[in-house]
């Protein structure tokens, strides 16, 4: 079986109250996260995993009252020129969800094709009105660069699972890329490594705590359990951890 390695690409970081990644949780805690895009490293093609967002795009997105911030890292540009990788030489895009810190820099890759779940595809492009700050139809409407897939989606490329994971957002998906130290999932859904070490006095009522974020909290729990039980080396998609990690494994 085909085995790759991942190379995590910051693009900027969130400002937020850190209860919007744990549910019920750390409510007035002011946090810090990165937002990813993720290079599959060892592909036949260039994969990328996501394409983040600028953080002076992503500010200028926001109402002044939304209580979020973006904080620059780098251009995507450069996070691709550090792996000798072009935005025109982008083959293809695995959106884990329409949110617009995972898609905001999509339609610039101009020789890609995406990859997202029909659910999700719905979702972004008529989004429900509490859901009208994160998902932002503009940023991939007239996209015609698209393959839309439902549920999981085995060996989508060899080596390479889609695992889908809904809950966070309607048709959320987790990536499976198989490596060296066995299957990497990054998670598809918004998270922390702290929403899969609950506090001690939850422990015994719920392994994982879903993120603040959600359609559907039930599925979100449900799904999280999924993912956990998947993956060999598990990814948080925000874990800020990860801004001191050169590539997995």
């Amino acid at each position: 079986m085909k085995e790759y390695t991942l190379i995590p690409l910051p693009i900027s970081k969130i400002s937020i109250d850190k209860s919007m990644m744990t549910y019920r949780r750390n409510m007035g805690e002011r946090f810090e996260m990165p937002c990813f895009a993720w290079y599959i490293k060892g592909a036949d093609q260039t994969i990328l995993v996501d394409t983040g967002i600028e953080a002076d795009f992503a500010n200028s997105m926001l109402s002044p009252e939304y209580p979020v911030r973006f904080i620059p890292v780098q251009s995507f540009e450069d996070a691709l020129a550090s792996q000798g990788l072009t935005i025109e030489g982008i083959d293809y895009v695995i959106q884990t969800h329409g949110a617009y810190d995972h898609i905001g820099n999509t339609k610039r890759c101009c020789n890609a094709t995406s990859f997202m779940q029909e659910d999700e595809w719905r979702c972004l492009m008529a989004p429900h009105p509490l859901l009208k700050e994160i998902y932002r139809p503009e940023l991939m409407s007239g996209w015609n660069r698209l393959k839309l897939v439902k549920g999981d989606v085995p060996n989508l490329f060899p080596g390479i699972d889609l695992i889908f994971a809904p809950g966070h957002g309607p048709g959320v998906q987790a990536v499976g890329v198989n490596t060296k130290k066995g299957k990497a999932v990054i998670s598809g859904f918004c998270c922390i490594q702290d929403n899969f070490s609950p506090h001690e006095e939850v422990k015994p009522y719920y392994p994982v705590t879903p993120s603040g974020i959600h359609t559907n909290p039930i599925q979100a729990f449900e799904s999280m359990v999924k993912v956990a039980g998947i993956a060999d080396i598990l990814i948080p998609q925000h874990e800020p951890s990860l801004l001191e990690v050169n590539s997995i494994p």
